[in-house]
């Protein structure tokens, strides 16, 4: 599962923060003992990559914890490094799961090409965890913290939710 935050919503976003937390969809088990990848995106190493307005006021409006895990200046790193480093983990990967199809992904994707970066997934392997949730009426929804890991976490529960409700035993 893959979940981003950014500063903005369009393909060109700057990346604030990149977590991908690697899950069986069809095995619950403890995540903490999974490998997972978390970075803080030095916004310096961006120059080209958009930040909106209506964004930077809306983050201006969460928590104040939330806002100093997104915006503290303590261990980024560029974001080709981070780049790199996601890829390694999602090489490994059979699915790239996220939550819907347009933004975590596309974001992703145009980053790897602004770095002329070969994409770590095949375009057939992105899953839309959104679209599963939405096929479980009244799905308990956890609310989001807008810590990227902590939200992967949550997106698995919510899928792993769903599909238990649905009685999916095999992915295809």
């Amino acid at each position: 599962m893959i979940d981003i935050e950014t500063l903005g919503t369009g393909p060109d976003a700057c990346i604030l923060t990149i977590a991908a937390q690697c899950f069986d969809p069809l095995k619950r088990s403890e995540l903490e003992n999974q490998k997972t990848y978390y970075a803080r995106i030095d916004t310096e190493s961006q120059p080209d990559r958009n930040i909106q307005q209506d964004t930077l006021e809306w983050w201006a409006s969460q928590h104040p914890d939330t806002r100093e895990e997104a915006f503290s200046e303590n261990n980024r790193v560029p974001l080709d490094q981070a780049l790199s480093d996601l890829g390694k983990l999602i090489w490994q990967s059979k699915r790239f799961w996220a939550n819907g199809p347009t933004f975590d992904a596309n974001i992703l994707e145009h980053a790897y090409k602004s770095y002329n970066m070969a994409l770590p997934w095949q375009f057939f392997n992105v899953r839309d965890a959104r679209t599963v949730y939405g096929l479980v009426p009244n799905l308990a929804k956890y609310p989001a913290s807008h810590h990227a890991l902590e939200d992967c976490r949550r997106q698995i529960y919510l899928l792993w939710d769903a599909l238990d409700f649905l009685q999916i035993r095999e992915l295809v």
